[in-house]
């Protein structure tokens, strides 16, 4: 039944082919924008907005065809000339080049920070940094966005660590056609994306409920022909409320029908799960050399790529790797060099790679290519996609992990002279991690003194360093606390003035604190609000900063919150690492 209204709005009203009918909300809000400025003589306003159409589409998962599609295309146009402070300010901080944005940048960086206010924060503030004109307060707002996406990596993480947990604690649950699982620490704002990541691992549908207040809420997600929606339609008697589509899912039930919930949806999921298989779609299989400019202009002209415009995927055959280096400044990714049978080669980027092994010997490759923006646009960018053995690669060598977190007395690691110690406390006499650039050689050795802020912090560590021995005590951090933690940045700060002329590298303070570089620079940040240093130049890398005594500014309240909620959820993974198996913390290579 339609509700009482001069006008009902809703494009699922226009016929079934119809070129708005898929039209987003962030579309609906466009054209009815359109029709009234029409209405007043103002036919040109509507254009301004293009950029923030452009932002909702690809945030929204929307599906890129018709009417949609052609508003996304125009919105990227105005994007790369956008003058809004707050866009700006946010481009910045992702490290990205205006001029160059794509569906992907929003997707991937632009996107998730405007999110995290959604599910943990107050979404105004994405208001009042979309439209404000104070150049200053845009770059607060996104230093808040910023922390406040890392937060919400950081629950993400979290949450599927302690979920692998459950399951190595309890394995019978993952014998079921869906992984339904449930907790009453979990983030209901973050559980969605959660599920997602144990999607990926499992290839099968996962629920995760959070416990909160006597009821179980949670999101469901799927895999291809597995209709997630119908399978927990099945079983509404136990529920309160549910819905969505066939690929993801809210629900709300009473915890006492969880096993039952659990059972019967394992049941109406059997036929789905069990013809399920992964399948990568390759649109063309081509030869190395191919892979060049005349190729890239072929694909960019299908672009933007998104929910119902999937990117371009090619496949090469017979390749094997002649190079491969670790990158990044988490040293989480890999920079390949590929070749074929007849010699030529092709530089690959590997992304989040660092923990697989490297293929070895001859491999079929699924890739894709874009613009490489490092370079301006200037070189083609090859992307791995997966790879296909052609020959079976050797068992990488195993990494012995020494568990010292219930020893009292662990004083004799401080003589491991040839050992590298990932610690915050004063120990003296020991060689200190300063950066994941630093390299331990083959059979190196790393002590693990403080827990790391977080699961993705801990793997990319050990993936950039590959050590051979890993010993793991997992002290309590004497930084987590705020006082503590801005006394000792501060302390560092004055290090940093008096000896590199306030040059600071943030990677190296993120190691120096055994803390997110997110939190480093938001802790910076505060420390600016409140009048002790001065910030005279900084990207994503590097800040330089002079001594102050100015008063405090209004937004050190909002900066103090934001800070103090990173080191809690931090703190609260800490205490997750001092007793979790092993297992669930990845390290048992």
């Amino acid at each position: 039944t339609l509700p009482p209204a001069e006008a009902v709005i809703n494009p699922k009203r226009l016929p079934a082919d119809h070129p708005l009918r898929e039209l987003p909300g962030v579309g609906v809000a466009y054209k009815l924008a359109e029709g009234l400025a029409a209405a007043r003589n103002r036919p040109d306003l509507p254009g301004t907005l293009l950029d923030l159409v452009a932002l909702g589409i690809v945030a929204d998962l929307a599906v890129q065809t018709a009417d949609t599609r052609y508003l996304l295309q125009r919105g990227l146009e105005t994007l790369r000339r956008t003058e809004r402070p707050g866009l700006l300010a946010l481009i910045e901080l992702s490290n990205l080049r205006r001029e160059t944005l794509t569906a992907e940048h929003i997707g991937f960086w632009l996107g998730p920070r405007l999110n995290a206010l959604g599910r943990l924060g107050d979404a105004n503030q994405a208001v009042e940094l979309l439209t404000t004109s104070d150049r200053g307060r845009a770059r607060i707002l996104a230093a808040q966005l910023d922390a406040l996406n890392e937060r919400r990596k950081l629950l993400v993480d979290r949450t599927v660590v302690q979920a692998l947990s459950l399951l190595a604690d309890t394995p019978s649950l993952a014998e079921y056609n869906a992984i339904v699982l449930a907790a009453a620490e979990w983030h209901p704002g973050v559980i969605g994306i959660a599920c997602s990541r144990l999607v990926e691992q499992f290839y099968r549908p996962v629920i995760l409920l959070s416990l909160r207040e006597g009821r179980a809420h949670g999101s469901a997600r799927s895999i291809p022909g597995c209709d997630i929606h119908r399978a927990i339609q099945t079983q509404a008697h136990l529920l309160e409320r549910f819905g969505g589509h066939p690929m993801a899912a809210g629900l709300s039930m009473h915890p006492r029908h969880l096993d039952a919930f659990r059972r019967g949806l394992s049941d109406a999921l059997r036929d789905c799960v069990a013809r399920a298989e992964r399948r990568l779609a390759v649109d063309a299989v081509v030869p190395l050399s191919a892979l060049n400019f005349d190729l890239l202009a072929t694909v960019q002209k299908l672009a933007p790529f998104g929910p119902g415009n999937p990117p371009v995927t090619l496949a090469v055959r017979e390749v094997s790797v002649q190079e491969a280096a670790v990158f990044g400044r988490t040293r989480a990714h890999r920079r390949l060099t590929i070749a074929d049978r007849t010699g030529n080669t092709a530089q690959v980027i590997w992304w989040n790679s660092a923990e697989s092994p490297v293929p070895e010997g001859t491999f079929d490759l699924a890739l894709r290519i874009a613009p490489d923006t490092y370079r301006g646009g200037e070189a083609v960018q090859v992307v791995w996609v997966d790879a296909r053995l052609r020959e079976a690669p050797s068992p990488p060598p195993r990494r012995e992990v020494v568990d010292l977190r219930a020893e009292a007395d662990v004083r004799f690691l401080l003589s491991e002279a040839d050992a590298l110690f990932w610690a915050s406390d004063p120990l003296s006499g020991v060689r200190r991690l300063t950066s994941l650039g630093e390299h331990i050689e083959a059979g190196g050795k790393l002590v693990i003194w403080q827990a790391p802020p977080g699961q993705d912090v801990l793997q990319e560590t050990l993936a950039a360093l590959q050590p051979a021995v890993v010993w793991l005590v997992a002290r309590p951090s004497p930084l987590d606390s705020f006082p503590a933690f801005v006394r000792h940045l501060m302390g560092l700060v004055k290090f940093a003035l008096s000896r590199y002329g306030g040059r600071l590298a943030i990677a190296d303070l993120s190691a120096a604190m055994v803390h997110r570089e997110a939190t480093v620079r938001l802790g910076l940040a505060w420390l600016a609000s409140r009048g002790k240093l001065e910030v005279v130049a900084r990207d994503e890398e590097t800040w330089v900063v002079r001594a102050a005594d100015a008063p405090p500014r209004p937004d050190a309240a909002d900066l103090q919150t934001a800070l103090q909620e990173l080191l809690r959820e931090t703190a609260a993974y800490r205490a997750f690492a001092r007793s979790a198996r092993l297992a669930a913390l990845g390290i048992d290579d």
